[in-house]
């Protein structure tokens, strides 16, 4: 398997060394096609295929703790919820998926320690494909970089890159229609996307060849290969600069604007062993989820402010009903809301208002 490995490794550079034109776009398309066989032979052999951490989703959100050994994930883990994840000075405490459950703003966010990745992780060193399989089912991923090795999360991106985790954006933004015939046709609508034969050799490799392709963003070849390529998993993520009581605090405000520049990712200074910024970490982690607190008020009496019902932003009265009463949802004719989605206290909406955080809501249902 060295020489597999190995294979990998010599493709994955020359790809990222071969810069795209027209005349290198088959040579790409080549390029592609090797490094998807290989890594498909290599989790094969590894045992990668549908292996990994046996972990069960819990809460209303999922956060994997994603970092290289003795980054502090587990120092966090201990500080913000009630879980026993060894601690100590050097690297590789953590052998197996650790979680926690973090209690804030009345919602249950569980959070997963996971052993630290390795350089390498992508081809598989330090158990990277298991590690891998709990990120991919996590809602967010918060990056634990030491403020002493910044460049770690540069090498952590790379090595989920590989792995077929896209962070911190979005599926691209392209449409497929498949056709029986005519070829291949390209509508950019104004955005830049490659040439209609680049397009179409990609096609050709999913054993696509009668298509019109619809652009609705800017795009790239590697753009329209990974709307393609079902396995890459988009997660978004945060990150948190530790153990910043060991350095000079300008020096820390220095690499976490670098970071936020270079990487478009939000970052908080923290100390886990020290318990610094703790509050702000638990609100990043919150609103990076996209989560909100809705209260739930009888047709008499006052709201219940203590236990609000959690959901995702861009939620509708719908979502709450059917959380709340899924046998009785078809009987849900309106609600009276209170709170920064109306324009007056106890308005009265429909099925498809659209929720925000901290509304009080009050569902009426036929009798």
């Amino acid at each position: 398997m060295p020489g597999l490995e190995d294979k990998l490794e010599e493709l994955r550079e020359e790809y990222s060394k071969t810069k795209y034109n027209k005349a290198t776009n088959k040579h790409l398309g080549i390029l592609r096609k090797k490094i998807a066989k290989i890594k498909k032979e290599l989790s094969e052999k590894k045992g990668g295929s549908g292996i990994g951490f046996a972990v069960k989703k819990n809460g209303d959100a999922t956060v994997a703790l994603v970092g290289f050994p003795n980054a502090g994930k587990s120092s966090f883990l201990g500080m913000v919820t009630d879980a026993e994840s060894k601690v100590a000075d050097y690297a590789f405490t953590t052998l197996t998926v650790v979680p926690g459950m973090l209690e804030y703003n009345g919602s249950s966010i569980q959070i997963l320690d996971v052993p630290g990745l390795i350089e390498g992780a992508s081809i598989g060193k330090g158990g990277g494909r298991k590690i891998v399989s709990v990120i991919r089912v996590a809602d967010l991923i918060v990056f634990m970089i030491d403020v002493n090795a910044p460049v770690q999360l540069y090498k952590l991106l790379d090595e989920l890159y590989s792995l077929d985790i896209r962070v911190n954006t979005k599926r691209p933004n392209i449409r497929i229609e498949k056709l029986k015939a005519g070829g291949i046709n390209v509508e950019s609508n104004k955005h830049k996307a490659p040439d209609k034969r680049s397009i179409a050799e990609i096609l050709n490799e999913y054993k696509i060849f009668n298509a019109n392709v619809i652009f609705h963003q800017d795009a790239t070849v590697e753009d329209v290969s990974d709307f393609l390529d079902e396995t890459i998993t988009y997660v978004d993520a945060i990150v948190f600069l530790n153990k910043i009581d060991m350095v000079d605090l300008s020096y820390a405000e220095g690499i976490k604007k670098e970071l936020e520049k270079s990487t478009g990712m939000k970052v908080v200074l923290i100390s886990a062993g020290k318990g610094i910024n703790l509050q702000e970490a638990k609100d990043a982690i919150f609103y990076k989820l996209g989560l909100m607190r809705i209260y739930l008020k009888p047709k008499t009496g006052e709201p219940d402010m203590k236990k609000p019902l959690i959901l995702k932003q861009g939620s509708t009265v719908l979502n709450a009903a059917k959380i709340l009463h899924s046998k009785h949802v078809n009987n849900l004719k309106y609600a009276y809301v209170t709170g920064k989605s109306v324009k007056f206290g106890n308005q009265r909406v429909g099925k498809e208002h659209m929720l925000k955080d901290q509304d009080i809501i009050t569902l009426i249902y036929e009798k």
